[in-house]
């Protein structure tokens, strides 16, 4: 039986008496997500419902069961379920907040990410796909714009694509992809079954992808880009950047296998060897992850995949456009807030510090210079040469100058950037940032202080 349900849902409608929507914030082809109020306890909370069109009562089954499946995850990297629901026919769960950014929007801004942000983040991925694993959980999902920070948090969300390990059943139809064109697994792409590898292929997309600036395949059609997960070797990290250890390497390497058991087995396999990256190597002990790892050998040739791969490839692609995006980002602000990395994963190691750092993009626009800052001002609060609170402070005077450059006030730009520039030299006298550290910044901040008229 169908159930009652439309594409049309209304800002105040209440759901189960409790949850009032406030703001729409996502919307795809299984149904919404939204900003909502919980009257009962006073707080903001994130509400997705189901709004696919024709679903059955079977659908709302289904998603109700995964709702309460993911209810009994308790992690710290995994976004917290607190209830769920039918409201007039329309299932419907609820989910803690998150304060932003996701990934997709991190990368976006800024690029390639610091070596130690990129293991870090990804070391909380990977703990929070473990978490998911160990209770029965495929996420088939894994891509920046379901990594969302909260805080210095990093948070696994959409878990509308999720299938139950143990069960037979999913949400999605036999044969069907709902994933990322950009982060699909290779046994995705050819509409086989998903399992905990294809999770930890996806997750070595989004490693790549936080440290190059784009995941290992691009192309200009998504069909072109599923072709290449099928068949194509990815170009090693290795290669992209030049302060990458070996051991780094062989670790996105074995992540990209096309062979899921070549692949690590295990996200917590994935977790170690970030987290050993992170704490460096000890003296005398081999930097290579082989202990939790198997690395594919260097390929000699593509592989190539049946005939009928073509069919699920255009499963993908008429799927691809029904996943929901950006799920339970609170909305308020366009500019991805500062990460910083927790003090027990901060240590630079000694083969990271005398490496090269990659060639920074030119500076030709404002808004180019203004992401460089607010990556020099990341790199330095991450380095621990800057204060966590005066960075805020920092990205928040940008914020003003964006806003006066998106209103087109030129000069009242110029008289804010000024603003900054002698506010750094105040952090430097109180030590709350380096010297070396203010000149990177001032870089970036000269350069637009240049493109701007003259302040008065």
């Amino acid at each position: 039986m169908k159930l009652p349900m439309n594409d049309t849902v209304e800002t105040g409608r209440a759901l189960g008496g409790r949850y009032r929507l406030i703001e729409r914030l996502g919307r795809g082809g299984f149904g919404e997500v939204w900003r909502a109020e919980d009257e009962l306890l006073h707080r903001d909370v994130a509400v997705k419902m189901l709004t696919l069109v024709g679903a059955d009562n079977d659908d709302a089954l289904r998603f109700e069961r995964e709702a309460r499946a993911l209810a009994q995850l308790d992690h710290p990297n995994v976004v917290a379920v607190y209830d769920s629901g039918t409201d007039d026919g329309t299932p419907y769960v609820v989910m803690q907040l998150l304060s932003g950014p996701s990934l997709a929007a991190l990368t976006s801004e800024r690029g390639p990410l610091p070596l130690e942000l990129a293991l870090d983040l990804t070391r909380q991925a990977a703990a929070g796909l473990g978490a998911a694993h160990a209770a029965g959980l495929i996420h088939r999902d894994v891509s920046p714009a379901n990594l969302i920070l909260d805080g210095e948090t990093l948070k696994l969300v959409d878990f509308g694509v999720v299938r139950l390990a143990t069960s037979s059943t999913e949400l999605t139809a036999a044969g069907t992809v709902f994933a990322t064109s950009g982060y699909v697994s290779p046994e995705q792409a050819a509409g086989r079954q998903a399992d905990a590898r294809s999770d930890i292929y996806s997750l070595g997309c989004v490693l790549y992808a936080l440290l190059a600036g784009e995941p290992p395949f691009t192309a200009e059609h998504p069909i072109g880009v599923v072709q290449q997960h099928l068949n194509t070797e990815p170009p090693r990290i290795g290669t992209r950047r030049a302060d990458i250890p070996a051991a780094l390497d062989a670790l996105v390497v074995s992540m990209l296998a096309k062979d899921p058991s070549a692949r690590p087995a295990a996200a917590q396999d994935v977790e170690r060897a970030v987290a050993s990256l992170l704490a460096g190597p000890e003296d005398g002990a081999d930097t290579a992850p082989t202990r939790v790892l198997r690395v594919a050998p260097a390929p000699t040739s593509a592989r190539v995949w049946p005939r009928w791969a073509p069919a699920a490839i255009a499963l993908l692609l008429i799927a691809i456009g029904a996943a929901v995006a950006a799920l339970v980002v609170a909305g308020g602000s366009d500019r991805a807030k500062t990460p910083t990395t927790h003090p027990t994963t901060a240590t630079t190691s000694t083969t990271h510090q005398t490496t090269t750092a990659p060639t920074p993009p030119p500076i030709r626009t404002p808004q180019q210079a203004i992401a460089a800052t607010r990556t020099a001002i990341a790199g330095a609060t991450n380095s621990g040469r800057l204060d966590s609170r005066a960075a805020d402070d920092l990205n928040k005077h940008l914020d003003d100058i964006a806003k006066s450059l998106a209103d087109g006030k030129s000069k009242d730009a110029s008289h804010k950037v000024g603003d900054v520039l002698h506010r750094l030299d105040d952090l430097v006298h109180k030590g709350q940032l380096t010297s070396a550290s203010a000149a990177e910044i001032r870089g970036p901040l000269n350069r637009l202080a240049a493109m701007l008229p003259a302040a008065k």
